[in-house]
């Protein structure tokens, strides 16, 4: 599994610490980590340009100019709201205020190895217990991390040389791959074939109409007439779970 990391910490020595206790857990497990640093969070919050863009966030609460809490709110409100976040600070009386923004956990300094395996054994258990998170691979041999609930839709677009694309809300990334393996694999996240090469996410559909499936970002899909009905029964028999968040319960 790939996992994008930042390290914000005004401290230089203790960014070189933390980074070499991830990359020692990476080597130890068998992890592909991509780790940046980031001295402020303010350099933070420039480089952090896109959703999902890191799937962890080691941040230090007392920080020159504005605190890490304060940086957090504000990734959680404006770029990315499902990023994993884990404080760090010299100072517990800090843990209180840092409940706000619901962190996945605090860690006091100096942090040490056990610390980092306890914390990353943690994360990576809830990251594959909840399955929330997969990875894919297009065709320059790229690694994206995604959440499944961010695809709106699968399809294929050339079954002869197994490429996919994967449509998120306003973008998509294309990827070896047959449409088969990815409806078995996220068949248990409300995902329903609409068509021969099309997989579709329930949870993002805005309406139906005749033959044709609306989603909620606009795009607008074909569903043929011998899918239709088990995907409208799929549809109308789990859209209050998901509503509810209860469908993965």
């Amino acid at each position: 599994m790939t996992l994008n990391i930042a390290i914000c910490d005004d401290t230089q020595t203790d960014r070189a610490e933390v980074n070499r206790l991830l990359n020692s857990y990476a080597f130890n497990r068998d992890y592909d980590f991509h780790i940046e640093e980031f001295e402020n969070g303010r350099e933070l919050l420039t480089n952090y340009t896109e959703q999902h863009q890191f799937q962890l966030l080691l941040i230090d609460i007392e920080m020159p100019g504005e605190s890490g809490i304060t940086i957090a709110d504000t990734i959680r409100r404006t770029i990315d709201h499902d990023v994993i976040i884990v404080f760090v600070s010299n100072y517990p009386k800090y843990m209180q205020d840092s409940f706000k923004v619901h962190p996945y956990h605090f860690i006091q300094k100096p942090v040490t190895a056990n610390e980092i395996t306890k914390l990353m054994d943690d994360i990576l258990y809830d990251i594959e217990y909840n399955k929330s998170l997969i990875s894919i691979i297009d065709g320059y041999e790229n690694e994206y991390t995604l959440n499944i609930d961010d695809i709106y839709y699968i399809e294929t677009v050339d079954a002869k040389n197994k490429e996919l694309c994967f449509y998120l809300h306003d973008d998509q990334i294309h990827a070896k791959g047959i449409l088969t393996t990815w409806t078995n694999l996220l068949l248990e996240h409300a995902f329903h074939i609409c068509s021969r090469t099309v997989l579709v996410n329930l949870t993002h559909i805005h309406y139906i109409n005749d033959m044709e499936i609306v989603l909620d970002n606009g795009a607008r899909i074909t569903v043929s007439r011998k899918n239709k009905k088990a995907l409208l029964d799929n549809y109308r028999n789990k859209i209050v779970a998901i509503k509810r968040g209860g469908l993965r319960q």
